[in-house]
Order: C-alpha cells, then sequence, then structure tokens
C-alpha cells in the first residue's frame, strides 16, 4: 500500500476543549494560552467568597495536623510512622495552598517550610521534635492572630523565632 493511500484513511477527530471553555475562552481562538481576562475575574471573585470559610478549614486542619503529630510521636512502628509523616506533610501543603489562595502570606511561608521540613524529618530525633513544634506553635500563633502579611514586626519576630529553633536544632 502506499503512503497517499493510507493517509487517505486517516481521520482526525476535533475534540471539544471543555478546558478552555470552562477558562472562557471560545472555541474558535485560536491564540496558545489564551484566557479571557473576564473570566479570570470572575474567577477570582469566587476565590474572594470563599475566603470567609478560610478560618474554619485552617482549623480543621491544625486539629489534624496536631493529632496526627501526637500519633508520630507515640508509634513505634516505623512504617506506620512513615505514612503518618506523609499526612503530616499532606496537612502542611494544605495548610500552604489555602493560606496563599486567600493571601495569607505568613501562614504560607510557614506551611511551605513545615512541608518541606517533612521530606527529611526523622521523629526519633528529639531536635527533629523540637524543629517541629517550633513550626506548630508559630502555625498556632499565626492563626491566633490573624496575621496575614509576610512582613512587619509581628511576622519578622515569628519567622525569627522559627530561624532560631532551626538554626539551634540543626
Amino acid at each position: 500500500m502506499s503512503n497517499s493511500n493510507k493517509l487517505d484513511k486517516i481521520k482526525i477527530w476535533h475534540r471539544l476543549n471543555r478546558l478552555k471553555l470552562k477558562a472562557g475562552a471560545s472555541l474558535d481562538d485560536d491564540a496558545p494560552g489564551y484566557i479571557n481576562p473576564q473570566a479570570v475575574r470572575k474567577a477570582q471573585a469566587e476565590i474572594d467568597d470563599q475566603e470567609e470559610n478560610y478560618y474554619r478549614e485552617i482549623e480543621a486542619i491544625l486539629v489534624r495536623l496536631d493529632s496526627t503529630w501526637d500519633d508520630i510521636q507515640g508509634e513505634q512502628d516505623e512504617k506506620k510512622r512513615k505514612i503518618m509523616i506523609r499526612e503530616l506533610l499532606n496537612y502542611a501543603n494544605n495548610i500552604k495552598d489555602i493560606a496563599l489562595t486567600y493571601k495569607y502570606e505568613l501562614m504560607g511561608y510557614f506551611g511551605d517550610s513545615l512541608c518541606r521540613f517533612c521530606e527529611k524529618i526523622d521523629p526519633t530525633r528529639e531536635a527533629h521534635r523540637a524543629i517541629i513544634q517550633a513550626h506548630l506553635d508559630v502555625i498556632g500563633v499565626t492563626f491566633q492572630t490573624h496575621i496575614k502579611d509576610n512582613i512587619g514586626q509581628q511576622a519578622e519576630e515569628l519567622k525569627g523565632l522559627l530561624r532560631k529553633a532551626i538554626e539551634q536544632h540543626s
């Protein structure tokens, strides 16, 4: 069979791009990466409307985070402990993501720091337990005092406390 006969049998199916539609682009808009600015504004308005749920969501995650940390410290089985550490990392990542979505930059900073530390934690080491506890403490204070910005005297003091704990126990 010649190449021209093979090409005659090929059919191209054009699929409906649902993601493009959800983003507000028209189906006949061929500009790569184009997203309708009105759709972006609408999406941001939806996010802003949900900000009232921020504290409730973070509080629920903090309860699970504290509980998981308590369980990790009491767990003797290394396999189970590794699973729980993965949960701890997941909660820290959730805190970071939710905080940054609503522009709670300091909480996002601490969530990210805890997330990165969970990747190398050894909860059998006293120094690592102290660093985790320092993260939990500054996250708790940030939550209770409703500090939003990553700059300012209170934010710098809390970041300094965490840095000091990490330096002291590293």
